[in-house]
């Protein structure tokens, strides 16, 4: 479950590569635009990666939208693609009954600082760069419980790329690293923790958590999210007495959220100081990678992949 594919074309060259395609998450076009290519760029950076190139894959309902909405989503996409030095070399465009709005990224990496997610040590510790919320925020948008204002801050938050954040961890000792996109924090620690046979416990009241998230957390969940609970609840172990509201922003499906890094504990408070100057403000350590006991009854939280704790 790596963030993308990785294809090696020689002894120090890999392609890395990946697509997603999604819904408008915001109401303006070019803010659209770019969350998606944020979004879409992501998965490279996870990878230790360097993204090359981009093309488009646009939906788009001509006969009910002005032509010129979509040209404002494209030249979004193209801001990030430029802020990041990425080439659009091609897309394809369909016409169907809603917007739906994707990339293709292509990327190269050595094939020996590949980032994976089987890889993480037990006493690592756990970086997260970007608050969680957004699926939360712009499902009570669509609901109309919020206004654009209120997601000022979650906007500000999905355009940011991960480019910043990738860059800095490389001076680091990172064992392992994702993106925390769809499955939420909690689905996306379960992919780690499962392929590199150990536990995550992620300290909850750590976790950064955009304003008004947990307060519209139990009501205005995205669909993705109930169905990351149908999958998570097998490994994913919460600690008795946890609020609810808090245990939904956990299993949050995100759009363009940050960098999930499992780093060498005397180098995390370091890395995350230099997050927070480099402008991701709100990294923060928070969890830990433990060995996974193997003696342990199968009922016990231990043994589940993922522990989140108060």
């Amino acid at each position: 479950m790596d963030d993308a594919g990785v294809f090696r074309i020689s002894d120090d060259t890999a392609l890395v590569q990946t697509v997603d395609f999604f819904s408008p998450a915001v109401n303006d076009a070019r803010s659209t635009g770019r969350i998606v290519a944020a979004n879409c760029l992501s998965d490279i950076w996870a990878m230790g990666a360097r993204p090359l190139t981009a093309m488009n894959i646009l939906g788009f309902p001509a006969s009910k939208i002005p032509c010129e909405v979509a040209g404002e989503i494209l030249a979004g996409a193209g801001d990030k693609l430029v802020e990041a030095g990425v080439v659009l070399v091609g897309g394809h465009t369909v016409e169907q009954n809603e917007v739906m709005f994707g990339m293709s990224i292509t990327g190269v990496v050595h094939p020996s600082r590949a980032l994976r997610n089987s890889l993480a040590r037990a006493g690592d510790l756990l970086v997260l760069t970007k608050p969680l919320g957004t699926g939360i925020l712009c499902t009570s948008l669509k609901e109309g419980l919020v206004d654009e204002d209120a997601l000022r801050e979650a906007v500000r938050q999905m355009e940011r790329l991960n480019m910043y954040a990738s860059g800095i961890l490389a001076g680091f000792d990172v064992s392992a690293m994702t993106d925390v996109t769809g499955f939420g924090l909690a689905g996306h620690a379960v992919a780690i923790a499962r392929a590199s046979g150990v536990t995550l416990e992620i300290d909850a009241k750590s976790v950064p958590v955009l304003d008004g998230a947990l307060e519209l957390a139990c009501n205005y969940l995205p669909g993705g999210t109930g169905r990351n609970w149908e999958y998570d609840s097998e490994h994913v172990g919460i600690a008795g007495g946890m609020d609810e509201s808090l245990v939904a922003v956990m299993l949050d499906s995100q759009t363009s959220g940050g960098l999930l890094a499992a780093i060498a504990p005397d180098q995390a408070g370091e890395a995350v100081r230099m997050l927070r100057e480099g402008g991701d403000s709100c990294a923060a350590i928070v969890g830990r990678v433990l060995p996974r006991p193997v003696s342990e009854e199968k009922t016990s939280n231990t043994q589940k992949s993922v522990i989140i704790v108060p």
